[in-house]
């Protein structure tokens, strides 16, 4: 069953009403939904819902909500994907896995060595890998709302990548430091603020808003089909980025993001 998800604004007291046509189409077109089915819902933000289908119209569908609660499903931390552009057909798979994998953000980078260059169409291929992210989310049951941002360059790329709390780059010729170096020793010290943190907490009234528990956001970087060039391993390593290795196979574009996402989810999950 796919999770359906909604504005905050479309979310009342009693009822929630659905009025993207995609929705609608796919409730009452494909899944044959009708008056008294229940399908579970998603605010984008903190709530999962149960609603049962009270009218169905031309305008949407309205649905009473039979239950509510904190999302269950939400990872502990933010993932955003900055991707070498490869071939279409390989960002499509991308976009897909990722999504189901927990990413929150794809983002398209135009690297030195990528194959695929500007076409001018980018906007229109965005649309396209936005609705593939929307479709994903729904069937993995997840109440995030996936975005799939427009392609930057690799300059602009570095200057997103400033605010990020962990920054994990893949690199080939890494032999060193692997992923899992890295994971277990910042999870250690996350840990360690966590426990600071909840200490916080319990010195706070419950009912205070000043306390506000910090989700991490995690920067994965990709290279394209031809790897990393020297010049952008360096620009990186001078930010202070180091780079990691994913095990003694080099794995295709299409594959790498998704092994870190994966490691991710084991080692911040299970």
């Amino acid at each position: 069953m796919n999770i359906l998800i909604v504005n905050q604004e479309d979310v009342g007291d009693r009822s929630i009403f659905v009025s993207s046509p995609e929705d609608v189409h796919h409730l009452v077109k494909v899944l044959r939904a009708k008056v008294g089915d229940v399908f579970p819902v998603s605010d984008g933000s903190s709530w999962e819902y149960l609603g049962r289908i009270e009218d169905i119209s031309p305008e949407g569908v309205t649905l009473g909500i039979v239950d509510k609660q904190r999302h269950g499903r939400e990872l502990s931390y933010e993932v955003s994907l900055f991707q070498g552009v490869p071939k279409s057909p390989k960002l499509e798979l991308i976009v897909r896995k990722a999504v189901e994998l927990g990413v929150s953000e794809v983002i398209p980078v135009f690297m030195d060595r990528c194959v695929a260059k500007e076409s001018g169409k980018e906007e229109k291929k965005i649309q396209r890998l936005q609705k593939i992210a929307d479709e994903a989310v729904k069937q993995c049951l997840s109440p995030r709302n996936p975005k799939v941002s427009g392609f930057v360059q690799f300059k602009e790329m570095t200057r997103d990548l400033q605010g990020f709390d962990l920054i994990i780059f893949p690199y080939e010729n890494e032999e060193g430091r692997t992923i899992k170096d890295l994971l277990r020793k910042w999870k250690e010290g996350l840990e360690g603020f966590e426990e600071s943190e909840e200490s916080e907490k319990i010195e706070k009234s419950e009912e205070s808003d000043e306390f506000k528990h910090h989700v991490p956001r995690i920067a994965v970087v990709i290279g394209p089909e031809g790897g990393f060039s020297t010049k952008e391993v360096n620009r990186l390593e001078s930010m202070g980025i180091s780079p990691v290795s994913l095990g003694k196979s080099i794995l295709r574009t299409e594959t790498a993001g998704h092994a870190v996402l994966s490691m991710l989810l084991y080692e911040m999950e299970l």
